[in-house]
């Protein structure tokens, strides 16, 4: 067995720069382009994409178009004003607007003013090279062979969840974990300490701004778990060790704020859909049942070397990356940073299980936020993480010939599961009991493991040489994983799959006739007959959209009741048939699609002169629904109302121009009045009239409404959010105060000198 002292492994650390440099450029090119041939068919074609799914293309693709669209009139896309009246983009999380790789995907030219699908087929091929460079300079970093590290990193970008899973805001939340583990694993034996637990805090932060929490959240709980494992490996506390975790914490904290302070506002105003009966608020714990739904299950381990059989996440890597971190653990076993590794990958698979395994449940009961977390499955990205790098402890301790009767064991086993997998194909063949299409995958993993056998035999006797191994067993990972990975990515001109995506070319006379009618108007849509969030894609106000959240405000009214919708002002509705007995026929599309108008509809902006309070939430609901109110004349609200007059004249109101963070109305007032705009109220909206301060007032407990005086005024309303704010201006500390650690410990080890 090998043994690795402290000594060792400072000196494996400190040769990290000599063999980044001594390694040139030449393996992050070939692991590019592993990568991006491996994802042949989105980069090196236009045949196939990953966005065909209900979820990427109804509401991913049109959040990036949203953005794209932003950052190109130079806006950064904060609030989203084109679906349900508008909300917080940032503050939804999931769109990953504070995501800093985002950005440079938004920047990118725009083809007949919209985001190119190649452009976000090589974004998302990109982000899993980044994951094969981040994990090889982690395995540089502990001492693995280049060849060892080329595997491991190909094994992490390839296989398991961030091989198969398609969302870009969750693998963005997974493929920082080797720079995390990286800089934690400097800071514990005294390598700069407190300069790399602050980069370990700082990367793991930049998992949060990602956008989707589920990922972060498994993640963040593993590496707590690490730094708790050495802070008291002792038997009591390290206190050097506390110290980095300190600033580990605090860098955590500042860098992530951007994403994570909006998100918390967000969280405690919204409803979210998360599978349960109804939509939850930020106190209500996602019931146990819906992590139930989402967990990958015991029987999914035999997903592990057989393509197809997974749940809720694909955990597939195959028998080569399985046998070799096998190996790892048997060789290298007394090296405290293969325990670690063999924790984290048994603690991630078996926390994947959820409900079948008790310490899920007991996390769920007493550890806050973990609740929020509701697909259990995606813990399974730790455990493909932790596999991949003992993967290149494998084939490192097979390289140095050393105690090679582990390796003759792991070919005899995959032989006879190779062999066994055959003989059951066969029966089950006979017995048509499979259909042909699995057929092919599974036999390509028997004939896999036999391969490997014989390539570990082949060594073993003395006939193959090191490098030969390490190449065919690449080639061998490769093919392997393509039998998952990109398998099921779909062919545009397959119409049977294709079903999604096609919707965006469909009714484009649709389209046309709105852009040519005056003024703003709001619409809504049968999400039966056009299912993607239209409003973001093309930057028209839509009463609707594909979203898991919205305000809670908003939900009070009634999101579909007759009396909302006016209040909203849905002057169109577009479907097969009218919504109401107000809704006129005034256009019909070659699909034969129509455009009703609604006689009842309110105006986008109107003004009011009566103003009423109402006692409690309770009385919201029957307020809307009573047909004897008059929400055109006059506005109710919780607690407090403001001071109007009443006039006989008519006032004047005008949307001037409404866009991502600004909103302009011009107001011609006989009397003093409320100004009401039929866009959500939500905090970090400030008001202008004429230049100077005003109030925006929640009318209807829901809308926004600005107090103006007699005459005519400019009223300005723009979004600038606190959180984003001190967000911004915590993710820029953490960044100087990395610049200040590094220069402070710098000057330290010279003055020691």
């Amino acid at each position: 067995m090998f043994t690795t002292t402290r000594q060792q492994i400072a000196n494996a650390r400190n040769g990290f720069v000599y063999r980044v440099v001594h390694d040139g450029l030449g393996p992050a090119a070939l692991l590019f382009l592993i990568v991006i041939g491996f994802f042949w068919k989105i980069t090196l074609t236009s045949q196939f994409t990953f966005l065909e799914s209900p979820d990427l293309a109804n509401q991913v693709l049109p959040w990036q178009q949203v953005q794209a669209a932003a950052f190109h009139r130079s806006q950064f896309p904060a609030w989203d004003p084109y679906l349900w009246g508008g909300q917080s983009l940032i503050g939804q999380a999931q769109p990953g607007t504070a995501y800093p790789l985002n950005w440079i995907l938004y920047s990118l030219p725009l083809k007949e003013g919209h985001i190119r699908k190649s452009y976000l087929h090589w974004y998302f091929a990109l982000l899993h090279v980044l994951a094969a460079w981040f994990c090889y300079w982690l395995c540089r970093d502990l001492g693995r062979s280049r060849m060892a590290s080329l595997l491991a990193g190909t094994a992490f970008a390839v296989a398991g969840i961030v091989g198969t899973i398609e969302w870009p805001q969750m693998l963005n939340g997974a493929i920082w974990a080797p720079l995390v583990l990286m800089f934690l694993l400097r800071a514990v034996p005294g390598e700069r300490p407190m300069f790399s637990a602050a980069v370990c805090g700082f990367f793991l932060g930049v998992s949060w701004l990602s956008g989707h929490h589920q990922i972060p959240i498994f993640m963040t709980l593993a590496i707590v778990g690490v730094w708790a494992f050495y802070l008291f490996r002792e038997g009591k506390v390290n206190w050097n060790v506390l110290a980095m975790v300190g600033v580990f914490a605090v860098f955590l904290a500042l860098t992530s704020a951007l994403q994570v302070l909006p998100a918390y506002e967000y969280g405690h105003l919204a409803r979210r859909w998360v599978g349960a009966p109804e939509p939850l608020g930020w106190k209500d714990a996602v019931p146990y049942t819906v992590h139930q739904e989402h967990d990958l299950g015991l029987s999914t381990l035999f997903g592990l070397v057989v393509p197809g059989i997974h749940k809720e996440a694909d955990p597939y890597i195959g028998f080569v990356i399985l046998s070799l971190a096998v190996l790892g653990v048997a060789l290298w076993w007394s090296d405290i940073r293969v325990r670690v590794f063999s924790t984290l990958a048994l603690g991630g698979l078996f926390l994947s299980f959820g409900h079948q395994n008790i310490f899920h449940g007991l996390l769920y009961a007493v550890l806050p936020m973990f609740e929020k977390a509701r697909a259990p499955a995606m813990s399974a990205a730790v455990f493909n993480f932790g596999v991949a790098v003992l993967a290149a402890f494998g084939f490192d301790g097979v390289r140095e010939r050393r105690d090679l009767v582990w390796l003759r064991r792991v070919a005899l086993w995959m032989a006879w599961a190779g062999a066994a997998m055959l003989l059951l194909l066969l029966a089950v063949m006979m017995s048509k009991q499979l259909r042909f299409d699995y057929d092919d995958r599974i036999v390509l993993v028997a004939i896999v493991g036999l391969l490997v056998s014989a390539l570990y035999l082949g060594y073993y006797r003395g006939n193959l040489g090191i490098t030969s191994l390490g190449s065919v067993c690449l080639l061998v990972m490769l093919m392997e994983l393509g039998n998952s990975t990109g398998y099921a990515y779909v062919h545009g001109l397959d119409k049977n799959r294709a079903i999604y995506l096609n919707k965006y070319w469909e009714n484009q006379d649709i389209l046309q006739w709105l852009r040519r009618q005056p003024g703003s108007s709001r619409m809504q849509i049968d999400s039966r007959e056009i299912p993607f969030n239209y409003g973001d894609w093309y930057e028209l106000d839509v009463y609707g959209g594909y979203l898991s959240s919205l305000p809670e405000s908003l939900v009070r009214l009634g999101l579909d009741g007759e009396r909302t919708r006016m209040l909203y002002g849905v002057k169109y509705w577009i479907g097969r048939g009218p919504r109401g007995a107000d809704h006129l026929d005034v256009f019909t599309a070659r699909s034969g699609l129509k455009i009703y108008k609604s006689t009842n509809a309110f105006p986008r902006v109107w003004s009011v002169h009566r103003a009423v309070a109402i006692g409690s939430e309770n009385q919201i609901s029957p307020t809307m629904q009573d047909s004897g109110f008059d929400l055109r004349h006059v506005a109710f609200f919780l607690g407090e109302t403001p001071k109007l007059s009443t006039c006989a004249a008519e006032d004047q109101t005008t949307l001037v121009r409404s866009d991502f963070n600004t909103v302009v109305i011009q107001a011609d007032m006989q009397c003093r009045g409320l100004v009401v705009l039929s866009d959500n109220f939500y905090p970090g909206w400030t008001a202008t009239v004429d230049g100077q301060p005003a109030r925006i007032w929640e009318a209807y407990t829901a809308i926004r409404g600005v107090e103006v005086e007699p005459g005519s005024h400019r009223i300005e309303m723009h979004y600038r959010p606190l959180t984003v704010r001190v967000g911004a201006f915590m993710l820029l500390l953490s960044v100087l105060g990395l610049f200040g650690i590094a220069w402070w410990e710098g000057k330290r080890s010279r003055e020691a000198i």
